[in-house]
């Protein structure tokens, strides 16, 4: 990953600022430079679009796990699309290994796309695997007000299990 460097006040303007205001920038080799008003997000410190993808979907879609608030339900969907992403990023590694031809799939770039195939399906495994409906009090619903707060065991227990998914991360090559 390139090195990133924050400028505190410009000294001229630039792509993406005015003179005097902050930004950040970064250059991948034989690159041109990159500007950004914000810091960059992992996926746009990588020039491969397997780990631009990856990076995408660990820092947005499980890190944001925790905006489902309460809602079991939306817990649910969120977990779904996040083995839905991972699933068709991992197909397109075997599309990838399968328009290859015969010899070279037998190559390290073949071995390393079944890798990342297979490192895919298992980490979606592992999300599918994480059991959203064994919370072992009460059950408890929201009402439609809104108005009936959850018991302290629900949150304790809704924490720990988001905790638990987002400890899931590609691991592979």
């Amino acid at each position: 990953m390139p090195k990133v460097t924050y400028v505190n006040a410009a000294r001229k303007d630039n792509p993406v600022c005015k003179k005097g205001e902050s930004y950040y920038w970064w250059k991948f080799l034989r690159g041109p430079k990159l500007y950004s008003l914000t810091r960059p997000k992992r996926s746009q410190l990588t020039q491969s679009d397997f780990f631009s993808q990856m990076y995408d979907i660990e820092d947005d879609v499980i890190a944001g796990f925790d905006d489902a608030g309460h809602s079991l339900e939306e817990l649910r969907s969120m977990v779904e699309d996040a083995v839905e992403q991972i699933r068709a990023l991992g197909e397109e590694c075997d599309e990838k290994l399968n328009n290859m031809p015969e010899g070279l799939q037998e190559g390290p770039t073949g071995e390393l796309l079944q890798s990342r195939s297979d490192e895919c399906e298992s980490m979606a495994d592992e999300l599918e695997q994480i059991d959203l409906d064994d919370y072992p009090g009460p059950k408890w619903e929201p009402d439609k007000t809104g108005k009936n707060d959850p018991p302290d065991e629900y949150i304790t227990w809704l924490e720990n299990t988001i905790e638990e998914l987002q400890a899931i991360e590609y691991t592979g090559e």
